[in-house]
């Protein structure tokens, strides 16, 4: 059983800290000159969070939700909703599609020193080799030493409550190395003929379709891409982008070579735990590190 709800509650705090760091890393792409003029931390912090639009007593039911053990609450994959589901429910979808052992293969201990000292191996020497400077490697080196934690959002716009799975990375050694190669992968995306930026872009180039009286459109979905996705074939597209992408010295020392090496490490590192027990996914890319879309972008084109 489960129940979607879709209405937006306002904030009881700005997330100022997000913006800034945001705002901070998009000034990376804009002019020098240009990225002096953006002051949001005075803004932000002389700013007000707007008046609740909950009554007391939708508060109340909210809190009285959140206490019952019984359900689960999640955010849904689509819509922007929050589904509440049946707690066993829930547990036994998400068991049974770790169950898949083509996909997730059950750790007996916690990866997360091992590759630790291999992703610090790897920073270290491109520092070494003046491929990144100091202050990269130290915002690079990972600090904390979380296993990533895997949940669920149900698909309340296909019939069965299905369920994708999304991994929190946040806190994983390999975080802020995936966050730099999506940086650099980023103005790949799109250079298809065959891209299409959003449903606004598709119209448009509908226009000047003409569908003869013999003939169908025709739809086809990739089920479960990110897991889907042959890794091996996916890397070998990115490396013969970068090749041929004459800017890329304009946004990052590295040279293909090590590009590709972090990148393979960031998309074969994929461990994350579930109610305690630490999983290996075996196949495919992990949903919720933030290079892993761009990657099956560039796939699909």
């Amino acid at each position: 059983m489960s129940k979607w709800l879709n209405f937006t509650v306002s904030p009881e705090a700005i997330p100022r800290d997000e913006y800034i760091v945001a705002t901070e890393q998009a000034c990376k792409f804009i002019p020098e000159e240009e990225s002096h003029q953006l002051r949001v931390k005075g803004l932000l912090h002389s700013a007000k969070p707007v008046q609740s639009n909950l009554s007391k007593g939708e508060r109340q039911a909210l809190g009285n939700l959140a206490k019952n053990k019984d359900i689960t609450i999640l955010p849904a994959d689509k819509w922007k909703a929050t589904v509440i589901m049946d707690r066993e429910d829930y547990e036994s979808k998400v068991k049974e599609m770790l169950d898949d052992k083509r996909t997730y293969e059950v750790l007996q201990s916690d990866p997360t020193p091992k590759y630790k000292k291999e992703l610090v191996g790897k920073l270290s020497k491109l520092k070494q080799e003046g491929e990144i400077m100091q202050e990269d490697y130290d915002w690079l080196y990972p600090t904390a030493e979380n296993v990533p934690r895997m949940y669920c959002m149900p698909k309340t716009h296909k019939a069965g409550n299905l369920l994708r799975p999304v991994v929190d990375y946040t806190g994983f050694i390999g975080y802020r190395t995936s966050q730099a190669l999506a940086d650099i992968l980023a103005p790949l995306v799109g250079k298809s003929d065959h891209h299409l930026n959003n449903s606004k872009h598709l119209a448009k180039e509908m226009i000047s379709v003409m569908v003869e009286e013999d003939e169908m459109f025709i739809s086809h979905d990739v089920v479960s891409l990110f897991t889907n996705m042959p890794i091996d074939l996916a890397l070998q597209v990115i490396w013969e982008r970068l090749e041929g992408d004459t800017k890329l010295h304009t946004r990052t020392r590295l040279i293909v070579e090590d590009i590709m090496d972090l990148l393979k490490f960031i998309v074969t590192t994929t461990y994350f735990s579930f109610r305690g027990v630490i999983y290996q996914q075996m196949f495919g890319a992990v949903m919720g590190s933030p290079v892993s879309p761009l990657l099956a972008n560039l796939f699909m084109e």
